[in-house]
């Protein structure tokens, strides 16, 4: 017979095991449910302003407005001309025009090479940036391609969009984040995916470069924050999954919100204090289940939605 000794020794073995699980489903519980949003400890200074990139569809659109009402005054980047005179049009009657708000761009390819930076936020450098939004990039959809089977300028122009135009535009507004981080907390955020954590077959270099965004962040964050008295200007990367896009044919759905529904998770969870975090709670959720099926099984399911997804593009359903 087990002696009482035992069960007792069992039951406390059992709660310690089962600690974390329960401090992370209370951490999920204060984070989607119960958080109030901090998008306001941003709006400081004088005119502050929010950089968004990738600000003429879907999810910086959204963004962009969700800001613009908030308070902050924008500079949008985007490589069309045309759709973005009409996105800063639409943002204009958003506002009061008693409140005085500004909305800047500027027009840069991110999938090119050779950008001047330097030159291309000259006329941006004496103001005062509180918050950048990194959306830029993208996977140009789901194609049955192998890696073999595409042209290298392809890989090059991916890598660029996701990975290196946020990086070296980050690079050159960094000493301004600086100033501004001087009377009140600056956030850079970068939206990565959440194939990066599962590299779907298809997509490696899509999802490679998202990973590549997570070091950044961890990378940058701790130059600001510990090596040396700390600036100010924190990152954060954005694990994102599904979001209903003109280029992301999916339905929206409980797992695929629109980019509206997005827009205001982003804005929700903005300085929630992680360097990683899933803006919308059903993208955590799915993060958790991955987590914890094993690696076998995830590549097995993942593969059989990326023929589905395939298929999907192929059909622009």
């Amino acid at each position: 017979m087990v002696s009482q000794a035992v069960v007792n020794a069992f039951a406390v073995v059992g709660a310690l095991l089962s600690l974390p699980l329960l401090l992370r489903f209370l951490g999920f519980i204060w984070l989607y449910f119960l958080r109030p949003t901090m998008i306001h400890r941003y709006v400081h200074g004088g005119y502050p302003y929010a950089v968004i990139t990738g600000a003429t569809d879907g999810i910086g659109r959204a963004v962009a407005s969700e800001l613009y009402t908030r308070g902050f005054n924008l500079i949008l980047h985007g490589r069309n001309e045309k759709k973005m005179q009409k996105v800063v049009q639409e943002l204009l009657h958003l506002r009061d025009p008693s409140a005085q708000g500004v909305v800047r761009y500027f027009i840069a390819d991110a999938t090119k090479p050779g950008h001047d930076f330097e030159k291309m936020l000259e006329p941006f450098k004496d103001l005062n940036i509180t918050l950048v939004i990194h959306n830029v990039g993208g996977s140009n959809g789901v194609q049955p391609e192998k890696l073999d089977e595409r042209p290298e300028e392809y890989i090059h122009n991916l890598v660029r969009w996701n990975a290196l135009f946020p990086l070296l535009l980050t690079r050159v507004l960094l000493p301004q984040l600086r100033r501004s981080a001087k009377h009140g907390p600056v956030l850079v955020q970068f939206v990565g995916s959440l194939a990066s954590d599962i590299s779907p077959p298809r997509l490696p270099i899509y999802a490679a470069s998202k990973r590549f965004l997570e070091a950044l962040v961890r990378g940058l964050d701790n130059d600001e924050q510990n090596f040396g008295p700390p600036t100010g200007v924190r990152f954060t990367y954005l694990a994102v999954g599904p979001v209903h896009t003109a280029s992301m044919p999916q339905k929206p759905g409980l797992n695929t919100p629109t980019s509206e529904q997005f827009a205001r998770a982003i804005v929700q969870r903005t300085g929630c204090g992680r360097r990683r975090v899933a803006p919308y709670a059903m993208h955590a959720v799915s993060t958790f289940v991955v987590g914890g099926l094993g690696e076998r099984t995830v590549d097995y399911y993942t593969a059989q939605e990326m023929k589905t997804l395939i298929d999907v593009y192929a059909k622009g359903e």
